[in-house]
């Protein structure tokens, strides 16, 4: 299955929308803080609209990307120790060439540096700690086999959000499987809808009950490379400023996708800390009730879904049914049971067929062993039976009843979970045109805005 992690160049003129940038904050000493146009966002002023209210404390994300670079200066303290199913380790070193788990960690829960944390990259839930869970580099489709063991982890290790910038063109049982698994769990899934511009689906962002999110930029216009159909919400996704990993203070600048998804796993994981009596589904419809759709539109849109994601902590939502407003996905493999051991090893080249295989030949051995207990009880009590009636003692008294078996288990074929599932070539993930900060040659990223 590939492995796109969708973010290409963004292109075309700002048109006027929901979102509007608000007066311009006081000069910092990098001017980084000053870049953070989402922070300042009408809805999204953290300082008067977020952050009075929670930083997200007491919340985990789960990171599920390159990892991340844990001593950069804008996330130290911030990054726990977690895990890397394609390189080894716990997580706290980036393997992507452009920093991508970095860029997305930075941008949830990024704290600053310097007098008062002024300077550097703020996150929108500074209070939030990062789960980072490493499945490779997303060069040439690496990492994707690792998606459904790296979500299981993920609920295994006490996330409530998964963070999910990456999507891939395949529709693994396997993965799907996993959702459902972090669905029941109470875990709020959030996913990338893709930056090809289209509406082909990627997955996981296609799964019943995860959080599709598209990309809109600084004025509520949608990106031209950002998916369209079956989007949940978007939010903003062009010209974001966040932490790299080439250094313990690299910036880039970067568009897509992957940086809306990381912004609306903040906004669910502030939710969460601010309402912790809420479900996993109950945050999810906190989210879609407090979107805000662009005038002249209806929910969903095939490109807003409900609206631009924006925080509000003053309006009243009905918390609504447990499992929230969105169909929950359905475990194909009956896997969802499976815990943290299915966590611990990441080989998932198991198919559901073999696995049915496996039992049909266990009823099949279990069988053939009874059948040799019952041969083994008939040929003892034949043998008493002679050495009794032989010598004239008691021949004429009633016989030893032969043992039957009462049940001959037959081997069932297996019958594979209905539905296809459709295998395509790997894409390139990650690519999500990250720059320098300042804008420098020779470190990775596109370059061609």
């Amino acid at each position: 299955m590939g492995f796109s992690r969708a973010l290409r160049g963004l292109g075309g003129a700002a048109l006027a929308g929901a979102l509007v940038v608000g007066g311009a904050p006081a000069a910092h000493a990098d001017q980084a803080r000053d870049t953070q146009w989402v922070l300042g966002a009408s809805g999204y002023d953290a300082a008067k609209v977020v952050w009075p209210h929670t930083t997200g404390k007491g919340i985990t994300v789960a990171l599920i990307d390159s990892g991340v670079r844990a001593t950069q200066v804008d996330l130290r303290g911030q990054i726990l120790q977690g895990t890397d199913f394609a390189f080894g380790g716990n997580g706290q070193t980036d393997h992507s060439p452009e920093g991508h788990g970095t860029q997305m960690a930075s941008v949830i829960a990024g704290h600053g540096h310097g007098p008062n944390g002024e300077d550097g990259i703020m996150g929108l839930a500074p209070g939030v700690k990062i789960l980072p869970i490493g499945i490779g580099t997303g060069v040439q489709g690496q990492g994707q086999d690792y998606v459904p063991q790296a979500i299981r982890y993920a609920v295994d290790h006490g996330a409530q959000v998964i963070n999910m910038s990456i999507g891939s063109a395949g529709a693994d049982p396997v993965e799907e499987s996993a959702v459902a698994y972090a669905e029941q769990h109470n875990v709020v899934l959030v996913a990338a809808a893709g930056n090809d511009g289209g509406n082909d689906k990627q997955y996981p962002a296609s799964w019943p009950g995860v959080i599709k999110v598209g990309a809109v930029d600084k004025t509520g216009k949608l990106s031209s490379e950002s998916q369209t159909g079956g989007i949940t919400v978007v939010a903003p996704g062009v010209d974001i400023l966040s932490d790299g990993a080439g250094s313990d203070t690299e910036m880039r600048m970067a568009h897509g996708t992957s940086d809306a998804t990381a912004v609306v796993s903040a906004l669910a994981a502030l939710y969460r800390s601010a309402h912790p009596s809420l479900t996993a589904g109950q945050i999810v419809n906190y989210i879609i009730k407090t979107a805000i759709l662009p005038k002249g539109l209806t929910a969903p849109d095939p490109g807003f879904g409900y609206g631009i994601a924006s925080p509000d902590f003053k309006m009243a939502v009905d918390a609504g049914p447990a499992a929230g407003p969105l169909p929950q996905a359905t475990d194909p493999l009956n896997q969802g049971g499976t815990g943290a051991n299915s966590s611990a090893s990441p080989d998932t080249s198991t198919t559901a067929s073999g696995s049915g295989s496996s039992s049909s030949t266990i009823v099949i051995v279990l069988g053939a062993l009874a059948a040799l207990v019952v041969v083994v009880v008939v040929i003892v009590v034949i043998a008493r039976s002679r050495r009794g009636g032989g010598g004239g003692g008691n021949s004429g008294g009633p016989g030893y009843p032969q043992a039957q078996p009462q049940y001959q288990p037959q081997p069932q074929a297996y019958q594979p979970p209905t539905g296809q599932y459709g295998q395509q070539p790997p894409q390139n993930p990650y690519n999500n045109g990250g720059q320098q900060y300042p804008p420098q040659q020779g470190y990775g990223g596109n370059q061609g805005r």
